[in-house]
């Protein structure tokens, strides 16, 4: 029961055609999906035919869709702000006194070379996506947040970056021993003990991350291909490299495929296609393999989108609001848990959460005016509960991933 849906593959082959195709039909059918790229070209603002931005955006013509393009511009300040801090002011009129002007001097040249802005190893960018995800999947305000992945190759970078952590985090320590005796005299010594946890923060969520990405009752990852060798034989490979980090491929969507056509030209691409898809079916039988036909237009706007959505899982249907558990779509289906299902009775209101990650140890509830507070994962989700109550006859309970609040009237 997936919360989270990746889209990846080797670059132009449609992953943001197929991921946003997919979004607008799962929000067609009710639940409330949140559409994520990573794409500095912003090629999804493109495909929907709406501006999106660096924060959820609703998606004109598409009521439970919100849209979210990454900033390219944001750095590793985002993420360690502290450490962003930590780069700078380390010279001046204090450090030169005590060191001297070439010392004062030396040291500025190296602060300067390793800004935080600049400290962006293979993969950091990743991270800082992924890290962006992470929060909304953690977040129940929508039931499905659907991922249009950058090219494979950075995914792989990312899935690479807790082994080389280490070297990183040195190279930065190292600076701060420079450093951390004068600082020590003109600010304290907490700062590099504080500076240090950061960076030990990070590289656990960085971990975490990975986790969840590898884990197939929060995570599906859908592989986009089209029936050209080179694209076929890098999807082989990244299929491959996917399952050494344990994440595995739930479907492969074959895009742009030749139609059925009484003409020579393309009955001989056709003959072509098929070995390439025969390939892939031998290579990963018992995996679905989904196909989409090459269209004789460009694939934007909705109209275009929900035409692929209907070939890939049929009609959109609205689903029941009361079903936490739902399999959606016909051929292409996924399993999936509503983020909030409320139920109401003469004895009390119910809500069942789908929390994947949560940390259990640091959940409070408090009330006010209606309102029940739920803290998790550094965050506060609030339910509206309409009425009066007492905040401490409210019982919780977790079941799996699953915090189930009952509410007395």
């Amino acid at each position: 029961m997936v919360r989270l849906l990746l889209f990846g593959g080797k670059g132009g082959v449609g992953k943001t055609t197929m991921a946003s195709a997919t979004a607008v039909w799962l929000a067609d059918s009710g639940l409330r999906t949140l559409l994520i790229s990573s794409d500095p070209a912003h090629s999804t603002s493109d495909s929907l035919e709406a501006k999106l931005g660096p924060k959820p955006t609703p998606v004109p013509g598409v009521p439970n869709l919100e849209g979210l393009e990454l900033d390219p511009e944001m750095g590793a300040s985002a993420l360690m702000p502290m450490l962003n801090q930590a780069m700078g002011g380390v010279t001046g009129g204090p450090l030169s006194a005590i060191l001297g002007q070439d010392a004062a001097d030396g040291i500025k040249n190296e602060a300067d070379s390793m800004s935080a802005s600049d400290l962006m190893l293979p993969g950091m960018d990743e991270a800082i996506a992924f890290e962006t995800i992470l929060r909304h999947v953690e977040n129940p305000r929508h039931d499905v947040v659907v991922f249009d992945t950058a090219p494979t190759g950075h995914t792989l970078r990312f899935l690479g970056l807790p082994e080389i952590l280490d070297g990183w985090t040195d190279r930065i320590l190292r600076l701060m021993r420079m450093t951390g005796g004068i600082r020590a005299m003109l600010m304290g010594g907490s700062r590099e003990n504080e500076i240090r946890g950061e960076i030990e923060r990070f590289q656990r969520r960085v971990r975490h991350i990975r986790r969840i990405m590898a884990d197939d009752s929060v995570t599906t990852f859908s592989l986009v291909t089209i029936p050209e060798r080179m694209a076929v034989s890098e999807s082989i490979r990244a299929a491959d490299a996917l399952a050494e980090f344990q994440i595995l491929v739930d479907r492969i969507l074959v895009n742009r495929c030749t139609p059925n056509l009484d003409h020579p030209f393309l009955q001989s691409r056709r003959d072509i296609e098929q070995g390439y898809l025969a390939e892939l079916k031998d290579r990963y039988e018992g995996l679905n393999i989904h196909t989409v036909p090459l269209e004789s237009s460009d694939i934007h706007g909705l109209d275009h989108l929900r035409r692929v959505g209907s070939h890939l899982m049929g009609a959109a249907e609205p689903t029941d609001p009361s079903s936490t558990e739902i399999r959606i779509g016909e051929p292409m289906y996924f399993d999936v848990i509503r983020s909030e299902v409320r139920d109401e009775s003469d004895e009390r209101t119910t809500y069942t959460l789908h929390l994947p990650g949560a940390d259990r140890s640091e959940m409070g509830l408090r009330g006010e005016e209606g309102v029940l507070y739920i803290s998790l994962n550094g965050q506060e989700k609030s339910l509206n509960i309409g009425r009066d109550f007492d905040p401490n006859s409210v019982q919780a309970e977790f079941n799996g991933d699953l915090l189930i609040v009952h509410i007395p009237r």
